[in-house]
């Protein structure tokens, strides 16, 4: 387990003598580092940290703003703590102690059931290109239809639909595929094993997590093994046997982060370490300075505390061992990997209460794996992330600081449960690794004549708990959570908002028309989104939008014409006659009959050149074809029959079936009226001019001939003398609301 390591095994520089360990301290630089990078592999606090284990320069290193920076200067001389910064400072002995990783992967309980491959994110769908087809809906179910008794009223307001298929106004793009990850600015803040200037009590445990004990006439001890199995009951169960406490002490003109050990009890007792390296306790402080007590050289004042819980030991500038030599407490000047750790009371009794606590899976605590926006964010194996992993309790630095417990298959299971996105929280994580230790890791050791090893691994389990979550611990967490895991929705995908900021979850394969299918892919004016593809609001025939309840050439069925121009309800409606009817006044508007009611080649016009000129039909179904040869211009024409007082839309198609690069055009208008404007016939396949606004067609009005009677004319103008045929098809007048 790196992690553990990292946390808790005594590095091999020696430790401050004065004050504590910075270990994730926000503040602001008083000095320029001398290596800074924004290489994105190093700006975790664990990586940085990393990168400054292996540079012998490399005094504290600070993350945030995306970069890394080392300094060489001490930590006390290279920042100064503010709330205001925006930089993590850490000492150099926070970083993690880099081990090879295990050749074994293996996946976390409620984890991947593949062995760690990540599985495909749903995103409700599959995101693939548009494909709008002409097609024909089916035919409305046969059903007992009453029609209106108010035939004028319904004619009054009769519309329908009829709309060109959807389009796709903006194709958009796939969801985030590699999810969200929380911010690890603004989180709370952790606070390091103990404060020693906050008075609280604390029990003293050696390297290997046996308490120290006050003893009448004989001092500060290693607890005691019992020595019969009705001793060892007298005393209770080990996890909550009361041991010896201790607190921290300020002298008065003391350095900073120098501190005093008092024995709690009602006659304060002070730990002192005499000239000859003894542990003695003395009824008061002597500060930073030596006396003579007793016929001995002592001094309190030379104990310091580090973030991570350990005790430090200065007499001005040299360094001393604490440790328990031949069942002894000793001071031996030097540096050494084992020290002596406080047992915070304050934080074991908040750990204990901590641990019936369930929290949110994803968005809350001192380390959740996904931000709060958009809600509803769950956690998951990111596509394309590494296998879970495991690397045991480890090794470090020469010395194993985890005791010879049984805490492998524990410390396996917290690198898992760091892994496991979508069920390992940190708090539950930190949890369930206590836990385990103190049930799987000691309770074999739960004997009477074993009491004293039982005793440490019981405080040395707990230890372990307090230890992962330090600032270092919430490091290796978030390491984790980059490397393995996303943040995504719950259902639909994460999308940005139009501006391009923020995501939202948003359900693509529903029926959001600005969402339809992918992030932001937006359908046409009018059109509906149905599964995520862009679909007719209604009915659908051929490449027409419609509803089949109301078109009166699609009533019920597609190809359904009503001979009275009405549709009701999918059926033909035949209102009585109070008025004009005239849903379409062409006759043959489609030339399904060929060139039936219609005249052409009218009142030609030939070219004053050689050769033969002719103009005339190439019959045709479906469309008026008209060919010539050296005819400058040729008319068209026909008769229809609009309502009185009514405006019209029309609407035709001019065809292009062979110009020859030939320039022609086509122009129009009612009985004596004015000529419309010249259009010009497509170089290839159909072009629809219109809609054009015509009539009211009164009596006496515009040449016509009727009420309900007038004449079409239409003018085709070529340029060249080439062969050429064109078409017209499609022909209609559409009473305009």
């Amino acid at each position: 387990m790196q992690l553990l390591c990292s946390l808790l095994v005594f590095g091999a520089l020696a430790p401050f003598a004065l004050g504590q360990d910075v270990c994730g301290t926000t503040g602001i630089a008083i000095k320029i580092p001398y290596f800074r990078s924004k290489t994105r592999s190093l700006t975790t606090a664990a990586a940085c940290g990393t990168r400054c284990a292996g540079d012998s320069k490399c005094k504290i290193y600070a993350v945030g703003g995306g970069y890394c920076m080392h300094y060489s200067s001490p930590v006390r001389q290279a920042f100064v703590k503010t709330s205001k910064g925006t930089l993590k400072y850490y000492d150099r002995i926070c970083a993690p102690v880099k081990l090879t990783p295990p050749a074994v992967t293996t996946t976390p309980t409620g984890g991947d059931p593949s062995g760690g491959t990540p599985a495909p994110i749903d995103i409700g769908g599959t995101i693939t290109d548009p494909n709008i087809q002409a097609t024909d809906s089916p035919p409305l179910p046969s059903s007992e239809v009453t029609f209106p008794t108010d035939a004028k009223s319904f004619i009054a307001g009769y519309t329908y639909d009829d709309e060109p298929l959807p389009s796709i106004v903006a194709m958009g793009s796939a969801p985030l595929a590699e999810g969200l990850l929380a911010s690890q600015t603004g989180l709370p803040e952790l606070p390091c094993m103990m404060d020693p200037s906050s008075n609280e009590q604390f029990n003293i445990l050696d390297s290997s997590f046996v308490p120290l004990v006050s003893r009448t006439r004989v001092g500060i001890v290693p607890f005691p093994t019992p020595t019969s199995e009705a001793e060892a009951k007298a005393l209770g169960p080990a996890d909550k046997l009361v041991l010896q406490a201790f607190s921290f002490s300020k002298p008065v003109n003391a350095p900073n982060g120098v501190y005093d050990i008092v024995v709690a009890g009602s006659t304060p007792q002070y730990l002192a370490k005499t000239s000859k390296g003894a542990l003695v306790l003395t009824g008061s402080s002597t500060g930073a300075t030596e006396q003579t007590r007793n016929g001995q050289r002592i001094i309190t004042s030379i104990f310091g505390l580090d973030c991570k819980g350990r005790i430090t030991v200065a007499q001005g500038t040299t360094s001393y061992v604490w440790a328990i030599v031949n069942g002894s407490p000793r001071f031996t000047a030097g540096t050494s990997n084992k020290q002596m750790v406080t047992y915070p009371l304050k934080r074991a009794a908040a750990a204990a209460k901590a641990r019936k606590v369930r929290r949110s899976k994803y968005t809350e605590g001192y380390a959740p794996r996904c931000p709060n926006s958009p809600p509803g964010l769950v956690a998951k194996v990111r596509p394309g992330a590494r296998a879970a992993e495991k690397n045991g309790c480890g090794a470090a630095n020469g010395f194993d600081f985890v005791p010879d417990f049984s805490f492998g298959t524990c410390c396996d299971d917290h690198d898992l449960c760091f892994d496991n996105c979508e069920s390992g929280t940190y708090e539950q994580c930190n949890a369930d690794f206590g836990n385990c230790m103190r049930t799987r890791g000691c309770d074999y050791l739960n004997n009477w004549y074993s009491y004293p090893v039982y005793l440490s691994c019981i405080k040395a389990a707990n230890f372990y708990e307090f230890s992962v979550n330090l600032p270092t611990g919430r490091d290796a967490f978030y390491e984790a959570n980059a490397a393995r895991c996303g943040c995504y929705c719950s259902g639909g995908g994460l999308c940005t908002g139009r501006s391009g900021e923020g995501y939202t979850c948003t359900s693509m394969f529903g029926s959001d028309v600005k969402n339809c299918g992918a992030c932001g892919r937006e359908c046409s004016n009018k059109a509906s989104c149905k599964s995520g593809s862009c679909v007719c609001p209604k009915d659908q025939c051929k490449d027409r939008c419609l509803d089949l309840k109301t078109h009166p050439k699609n009533c019920g069925s597609c190809g359904n014409v009503c001979a009275s121009g009405y549709c009701y309800e999918g059926q033909c409606f035949n209102p009585p006659p109070d008025k004009c009817v005239s849903p379409n006044p062409f006759r043959n508007a489609d030339f399904e009959g060929g060139s039936d009611w219609w005249s052409y080649c009218d009142d030609r016009v030939e070219r004053s050149v050689s050769g033969t000129k002719t103009c005339g039909e190439i019959k045709n179904t479906g469309v008026l074809l008209m060919a010539w040869q050296n005819i400058e211009s040729a008319g068209i024409s026909t008769t229809v029959s609009p309502c009185p007082n009514q405006v019209y839309q029309l609407n035709f198609k001019l065809k292009a079936i062979n110009t020859n690069a030939v320039t022609c055009s086509f122009k129009y208008r009612f009985g004596t009226g004015q000529w419309s404007s010249d259009y010009n016939f497509p170089s290839d396949g159909d072009r629809s001019p219109g809609p054009f606004d015509v009539g009211p067609f009164n009596a006496g009005s515009e040449g016509a001939l009727q009420p309900v009677e007038v004449q079409l004319q239409g003018r085709v103008t070529c340029g060249g003398v080439n062969r050429i045929s064109l078409g017209f098809d499609d022909f209609e007048l559409v009473p305009k609301a």
